[in-house]
C-alpha cells in the first residue's frame, strides 16, 4: 500500500515541480518586460540581480556537497573465519576511508573525532609492518568494538532526538489538522525531510541516486508492518477504552498511528544510516518488529507530553459535562489513550508482513551499501 501511495506521491511532486517551474519562468520573464517597457537599464539590472540569486544557489549546492561528502561503499567482508587475507586488508582500507569520514563529523565530541584519527595511524601502521591474517583481524576487531561503535552510539543519540522531534511534529500536525484528506502527504513529506536530516547526521551525503535508494529502502521495511491496520484496531481500542471521547478519537487515532508510523521510519533509517557493512532488508524488518512495543511506548509518551495538552478543550467539550467536571479527568483519559495504544501494538505480530526470502544471505540488497554489524553475536 505505502509502495504504491510512495509513488503516487513522487509523480504528483514531479508534475507539480514541473508546473510551478513553468510558471515561475513565465512570470520572470513577464517581470523582464515590464520593467523593459520602463527602462532598458532597470530590466538588465534585474536580469542581474536573478543571476546573482542562480550563483547563490549553485554556490550553495556546492557548499552542501563538499561538507557532506558521498557515502562510502563497503567492500563485502565474511565471518572473521572464512574472510580471506586480502579481503581482510580491503576491508582495513575502508576502515581508514570511514573513520577519516567520521573524524570530519561535526557532531561528535572532540575526543571522539581525536580517537577515529589515531585509529586511522594505528590501521596504518599494522598494514604497512607485513602484517599476518590474525593481525588485521584483530584490527578490525578492535576498530569496531572500541572506536566506531562508540561513536555511532553517540550519533544515534542524535539521531534518536531528530525521529522524536518529528513524531511530535507530525502527530501534532494530524491531530490538529482540519483536513483529513492530504494528511498522508503532510506525513509522507515530513517523514521525508526527517530521513535526509538522519542521513545528514551520519554525515554522508549520499548522490540523488543514492538519496532514493535509502528512501525507497526505508519504505520497504516500513511497508512490512500493515500500519492501515493498526489504524483501524487503534481507533476500535480509542472506543473502547475512553469511550467520553467520541468523535475526537478519530484524530486521536490518526494522530498516534501517524506518530508511530514516523518512529518506526525514523528507525529504519537510523539502521540503514548507521551500519557500515552493507544492509539487509530481513534483518531491518525483524528489527523494526521486535522494537515495535518501544516505538510505541514513546509515541505515547510523546502524546501525553505535547499533545494532549492542545486537545484538551475539544475531549472536554465532547465528554459527558459531568464526568468532564470531574477530578483527574485528564489523566484518566491520558492511562486510556496509553491501554488503547498499548492494546494495539501487542497485537502488532499479527501486522507484520513476513518477507519472503531466497536464502540465508540472499537479502542483501545489491544497491545498499551499509549494516549494522553484529554486537557481542546479536543483531
Amino acid at each position: 500500500m505505502f509502495t504504491n501511495v510512495w509513488n503516487i506521491f513522487c509523480r504528483v511532486l514531479l508534475i507539480a515541480g514541473v508546473l510551478i517551474t513553468f510558471i515561475i519562468l513565465v512570470e520572470l520573464f513577464r517581470i523582464f518586460m515590464l520593467f523593459n517597457r520602463i527602462s532598458p537599464v532597470l530590466a538588465w539590472a534585474y536580469v542581474i540581480v536573478i543571476v546573482c540569486f542562480l550563483i547563490m544557489g549553485i554556490f550553495y549546492s556546492l557548499r552542501r556537497m563538499i561538507l557532506y561528502p558521498r557515502a562510502i561503499t563497503p567492500p563485502p567482508l565474511p565471518d572473521d573465519d572464512e574472510a580471506t587475507y586480502h579481503e581482510m586488508r580491503r576491508y582495513c582500507k575502508y576502515l581508514i576511508r570511514y573513520l577519516d569520514r567520521l573524524s570530519k563529523n561535526p557532531g561528535l565530541h572532540d575526543h571522539e573525532r581525536a580517537s577515529a584519527l589515531n585509529q586511522i595511524n594505528n590501521i596504518e601502521g599494522i598494514l604497512k609492518a607485513h602484517p599476518l591474517k590474525d593481525d588485521l583481524q584483530r584490527a578490525i576487531q578492535n576498530t569496531e568494538a572500541e572506536i566506531i561503535h562508540p561513536i555511532i552510539n553517540t550519533l544515534d543519540e542524535l539521531a534518536e532526538r531528530e525521529v522524536r522531534r518529528s513524531v511530535r511534529d507530525v502527530m501534532l500536525g494530524v491531530t490538529l489538522s482540519p483536513y483529513h484528506s492530504i494528511d498522508i502527504f503532510i506525513v509522507l513529506y515530513r517523514n521525508t525531510a526527517m530521513i535526509r536530516r538522519i542521513m545528514a547526521i551520519y554525515y554522508t551525503r549520499p548522490p540523488a541516486r543514492e538519496e532514493y535508494r535509502t528512501l525507497r529502502d526505508v519504505l520497504k521495511v516500513v511497508a512490512t508492518v500493515n500500519f492501515l491496520y493498526i489504524g483501524r484496531n487503534l481507533v476500535e481500542n480509542l472506543f473502547a477504552f475512553v469511550p467520553v471521547i467520541g468523535r475526537i478519537a478519530d484524530d486521536i487515532g490518526q494522530g498516534l498511528g501517524a506518530g508511530l508510523f514516523t518512529s518506526a521510519a525514523g528507525h529504519a533509517a537510523m539502521h540503514r544510516s548507521a551500519a557500515f557493512r552493507g544492509w539487509n532488508k530481513q534483518e531491518a524488518s525483524e528489527t523494526l518488529s521486535k522494537n515495535m512495543t518501544v516505538f510505541a511506548r514513546d509515541v505515547k509518551n510523546i502524546f501525553t507530553r505535547d499533545v494532549l495538552p492542545d486537545i484538551k478543550g475539544r475531549i472536554m467539550a465532547e465528554a459527558p459535562p459531568d464526568e468532564a467536571r470531574q477530578a483527574g479527568f485528564i489523566n484518566n483519559i491520558s492511562l486510556g489513550i496509553g491501554k488503547a495504544l498499548d492494546s494495539t501494538v501487542k497485537a502488532a505480530g499479527n501486522f507484520i508482513v513476513k518477507p519472503a526470502v531466497a536464502g540465508a544471505q540472499g537479502a542483501v540488497d545489491s544497491g545498499t551499501q551499509w549494516i549494522r554489524p553484529r554486537r557481542n553475536g546479536k543483531p
